[in-house]
């Protein structure tokens, strides 16, 4: 990075929606970021046909009051997009590559986009001061290396890179999902960020072996990771995303297990695991008044076509 000083309201922090929950979900990053007191912009995309009402959007609809609540509370600058749909490839998850327009953002010299299903605990405007570079990832560390995660991105945008971006989006048969896309085009040539602190996954509490993850054989203390971590990524399968409640049962059967230890059990890792889902909805019902997901709404979102009737988050 040349030295040249870099004001971070130049630089965002960037979020996408096209479904209403998932706007809701935004909310709770936004409002992290907000407490946590980052000195970059926060910014949002949002679908273009949905209307941002002048006022608080008391009187809007669903989708309409989440805008301005993101904008009201929060001070996110919201910019409309044209949701990208390919018609070739799963169908299911056409609309997710909507998230690279984040390389079209060219108003901003740089953005760190991060994904929905994720909790943010410390700032990460360091990664603005990244060496430049026209995109940065952190390694998916639990999958077969060299491989790349678009959980969180630092990216300079540019017409040059988006242009790319989209030919190779258009020209494939099936492209694959947006982390196939960025892999394809930038896994020998992007910047790498350390995986951790800025990509733990929820799953690696329940696991044995940490060596992926901590890139050496030290001893693993999940309460120190969990305190060094900035970005945490919710990935337990089968345990549903953290917006949707699982059942008592799937609780127990998939929870990070007791070890014995000398004098008792260590249930650290357990611990930190629950919490983690504990704060999440701690959260989601002050930001939005309710702590899960109701099947009612998710059938209602189904029935405007909003979502397809086999839609399963990931």
């Amino acid at each position: 990075m040349p030295c040249i000083p870099i004001r971070m309201n130049q630089n965002p922090l960037l979020q996408l929606t096209t479904l209403p929950f998932d706007g809701q979900i935004l909310l709770m990053i936004l409002e992290a970021l907000y407490a946590l007191g980052v000195k970059s912009d926060r910014l949002m995309m949002y679908p273009a046909e949905w209307d941002v009402p002048e006022d608080d959007g008391s009187a809007a609809n669903f989708e309409e009051r989440l805008l301005a609540q993101a904008r009201d509370r929060y001070g996110t600058k919201l910019v409309p997009i044209e949701v990208q749909r390919l018609s070739q490839g799963d169908t299911t998850w056409a609309e997710s590559f909507t998230k690279l327009l984040a390389f079209n953002q060219t108003q901003y010299k740089r953005v760190i986009s991060l994904d929905s299903d994720a909790t943010v605990r410390q700032s990460m405007d360091e990664l603005f001061l990244l060496p430049s570079s026209p995109v940065a990832m952190p390694r998916a560390y639990w999958l077969d290396q060299p491989f790349l995660s678009s959980q969180l991105i630092v990216i300079e945008p540019s017409a040059r890179e988006w242009t790319k971006i989209e030919r190779f989006m258009h020209s494939q048969k099936d492209p694959g999902f947006d982390m196939d896309i960025l892999n394809t085009l930038y896994k020998d040539s992007c910047t790498v960020i350390p995986h951790r602190k800025y990509n733990l996954i929820t799953g690696e509490f329940r696991g044995n072996k940490h060596e992926k993850y901590l890139g050496t054989s030290a001893q693993w203390n999940g309460t120190t990771m969990l305190e060094e971590a900035k970005f945490i990524h919710f990935s337990d399968w089968p345990r549903p995303k953290p917006w949707i409640k699982a059942s008592d049962q799937q609780v127990q059967e998939i929870q990070p297990k007791c070890k014995d230890k000398e004098g008792g059990q260590d249930c650290s890792d357990q611990q930190a695991w629950l919490g983690i889902y504990q704060d999440f909805a701690d959260s989601r019902e002050r930001v939005c008044g309710q702590r899960y997901d109701s099947p009612t709404k998710r059938q209602i979102l189904r029935e405007r076509r909003v979502l397809p009737s086999n839609h399963k988050l990931r």
